[in-house]
């Protein structure tokens, strides 16, 4: 599941997570991803992993690094009772 986001993002923002931003660079303020980039990053967590957020969470701060937003699908993902192997 990270490896299928990470390349997600990486591909779709045309980057590459390294030294310069790492998984925990917030991707907005970096300039690597912006509002509609996000309702994509959105839209793929759902269609390939059955993953979404109520608008109170995309509005917050938490899935703006890649680490927190590994770490918040994989907390919706246990919640719904969905295994990271079946995704």
């Amino acid at each position: 599941m990270e490896e299928k986001i990470r390349r997600f993002i990486e591909e779709t923002f045309m980057f590459e997570f390294g030294e310069e931003i790492t998984t925990e660079t917030d991707l907005f303020k970096a300039g690597v991803i912006d509002s509609f980039g996000y309702m994509q990053l959105m839209q793929f967590l759902d269609s390939e992993f059955g993953v979404r957020f109520a608008d109170e969470e995309l509005l917050s701060n938490i899935l703006v690094s890649y680490d927190n937003l590994i770490a918040s699908v994989r907390a919706r993902m246990a919640t719904h009772g969905v295994r990271e192997g079946a995704a």
